[in-house]
């Protein structure tokens, strides 16, 4: 497979829908069912995307050939068009926290695996570009925004938990708890990132099945303003 195609101009064929839009592009779904990102100023980031081409790791959908248009760098195409949910958009009566839960294991999984094998730094992760996946994965679709960490005096998995975390204590972490167990855990997890989200989850779970019965995202919400009690 090509990893460069060059045009005059996009192809019609390259714009069938539009998927979503955000600070730096426009995805589209193309003809054959491909995302297509046609970014808002020609030649972005030119380096820092060719260096995500070869990049693999289940959770992220990262940019497999890019498009130039009249030599500028113009957007990229992905073949992999998720289906699911964005974390923003979920509908947290129907949602099961547990299986959410057990998705945002393997997706902090695989942050460790680019953090520590490709010493990536994810720039960064929004509710919108997180994708829970009909078969129940969470998939970031907005990575070419990543960078490689270079040699900083820093962990780059800290980094990109500390990242994860701030995005998700809206909904899983916010307020302030009783327990001091749980105060420990949002400190570690948004301040140093040396702890997982999913590890405050399971620990307020635990905490709030004394009090109700959890099987819901806002079953769990309920529970954690029990726990700020």
């Amino acid at each position: 497979m090509k990893k460069r195609l060059d045009f005059n101009k996009i192809p019609d064929s390259y714009k069938v829908k539009v998927l979503g839009s955000g600070n730096n592009g426009t995805c589209y779904e193309t003809s054959d069912g491909k995302v297509y990102k046609e970014f808002f100023t020609r030649g972005i980031d030119d380096e820092i995307t060719r260096s995500l081409l070869d990049l693999k790791c289940e959770g992220f959908a990262f940019p497999e050939q890019l498009v130039y248009v009249n030599g500028l760098l113009k957007g990229f195409l992905r073949s992999d068009n998720y289906k699911g949910v964005t974390l923003a958009d979920l509908d947290h009566t129907t949602t099961n926290i547990g299986e959410f839960n057990d998705a945002l294991r393997d997706f902090e999984e695989q942050i460790k695996w680019l953090s520590y094998e490709k010493e990536m730094c994810i720039y960064a992760l929004h509710l919108k570009d997180l994708i829970y996946t009909d078969d129940k994965k969470i998939v970031d679709i907005d990575t070419d925004s990543m960078y490689p960490f270079e040699k900083l005096s820093v962990n780059p998995y800290f980094e990109n938990i500390k990242e994860l975390g701030l995005e998700l204590s809206s909904i899983f972490m916010n307020g302030e708890f009783k327990s001091k167990r749980l105060q420990q855990l949002q400190k570690e997890i948004i301040y140093s990132g040396c702890m997982r989200p999913s590890v405050f989850i399971s620990e307020a779970l635990e905490m709030m099945d004394k009090y109700i019965d959890v099987n819901t995202i806002k079953d769990y919400e309920i529970g954690l303003s029990l726990l700020r009690k």
